[in-house]
């Protein structure tokens, strides 16, 4: 038996279907209310504007990703698990690629888009990073949640021009994750230097 969408689920489901038809540019909460006979307050409850209309679609995404997420191995590197997370994250995206697309398109130079937009790929990190056991509190978790959310918004690009086979996106995020790697070692022996000098001072 199907699940029930709530209100929220079956607005959210009937404005993508709207974006993918008509674009963001042209969509009308009120029309797609009206042709997916949701009442317009409740519309105005669940998403009072169409800035309100992006975390609703990134918390969809974020529920599907967090029901189909890969069992992580604790015992793997923790780059081998950012990267099927951040890969699986993707793959729940897939469906909605007409939808992104649209929105990119209708969106070029928009900043106040893009302002929008942070909170919802910052959401996603701290879960992202939740299910890969990666740190996601402090500020250990600061620096991992928003590296994430960085990546997310850096490979959106690569993933809308990619193959069904996503073999563009995973090249993206593995090069992506060394090189964070990278600069995080480095400032691990930065921060390892700076302590080992601060210690033979007070000696």
């Amino acid at each position: 038996m199907a699940t029930k969408q709530t209100p929220e689920q079956k607005f959210v489901t009937a404005a993508w279907k709207a974006i993918e038809k008509d674009g963001w540019t042209n969509l009308n909460l009120a029309d797609v209310a009206r042709k997916s006979k949701i009442p317009l307050s409740t519309v105005y409850d669940v998403c009072p504007s169409k800035a309100a209309l992006l975390p609703l679609i990134g918390k969809e995404i974020d529920l599907r990703f967090l029901e189909n997420v890969p069992e992580i191995d604790e015992n793997m590197h923790a780059r081998d698990r950012a990267f099927d997370a951040i890969l699986s994250w993707f793959e729940q995206l897939q469906p909605l690629k007409p939808v992104f697309a649209a929105i990119r398109n209708d969106s070029r130079g928009d900043l106040s888009l893009i302002v929008d937009l942070v909170p919802m790929a910052m959401r996603s990190a701290h879960w992202i990073a939740a299910s890969a056991r990666l740190p996601d509190i402090g500020w250990r978790g600061f620096a991992v949640t928003r590296g994430i959310g960085l990546l997310l918004a850096d490979t959106l690009s690569v993933w809308l021009a990619d193959s069904d086979d996503m073999a563009k996106t995973m090249a993206h995020i593995d090069r992506r994750l060394r090189t964070i790697e990278e600069w995080n070692e480095s400032f691990q022996r930065i921060r390892r230097d700076a302590t080992s000098r601060t210690d033979s001072d007070e000696d």
